[in-house]
């Protein structure tokens, strides 16, 4: 005759736990521990079976870093921080994009530009404290500087027709030595006059 035992064996087994943060110390490392081992342990499988890259950190509570990669954690990173973080936004173009590579030789014509604009702007500046922080449009005026260049074009023309009759003189007296002719300035050229 077989019996059976009524009384079933009362075992706490599986039990559903609420999710919450642990407060005791101990517990939580303990925990720590064992769900770090089970989410290491999916992050293999899945790139196993998946051939997916993937790449876990962690810290614990004890301020220790663990970290999990597949083929390498240092890869992973590198790809998701230049390929991936910009293939995620909508719209988004690649560092080797012709139009991206454009922008930027643009951006650097523009800093090179600000650049000499600042220089520029600093060298007026110093220009300006020789006249006690008055430029020379507050000191003459626009007609006055208007005049100026136009006095200053007209004297250059004559420079220039004078250096033409020394170049002919030159050449109907030969070679000689043009000493006698005075310039008003030793080694006078037409190279160091800045118009």
């Amino acid at each position: 005759m077989v019996t059976i035992n009524k009384h079933k064996k009362q075992t706490q087994g599986r039990q559903k736990i609420e999710i919450r943060q642990i407060q005791e110390k101990s517990s939580l490392q303990v925990t720590f521990s064992k769900r770090r081992g089970g989410l290491v342990k999916k992050a293999s499988e899945l790139s196993l079976l998946c051939g997916a890259q993937v790449a876990i950190l962690a810290f614990s509570p004890g301020k220790k870093v663990f970290a999990f990669g597949h083929p390498d954690v240092d890869v992973v990173l590198d790809r998701y921080l230049n390929e991936s973080s910009t293939a995620r936004e909508p719209g988004a173009v690649s560092c080797n994009d012709p139009q991206v590579q454009q922008w930027n030789k643009e951006y650097e014509e523009a800093l090179k530009e600000l650049q000499g604009e600042k220089r520029r702007v600093a060298m007026t500046e110093e220009w300006n404290k020789g006249f006690g922080g008055m430029s020379l449009l507050m000191i003459w005026g626009l007609d006055e500087l208007e005049e100026f260049v136009r006095a200053m074009e007209e004297l250059k023309k004559n420079v220039a027709a004078r250096a033409n009759e020394l170049a002919m003189a030159n050449d109907h007296f030969g070679n000689q030595n043009m000493s006698h002719i005075d310039l008003g300035v030793n080694g006078f050229s037409l190279e160091n006059v800045l118009f």
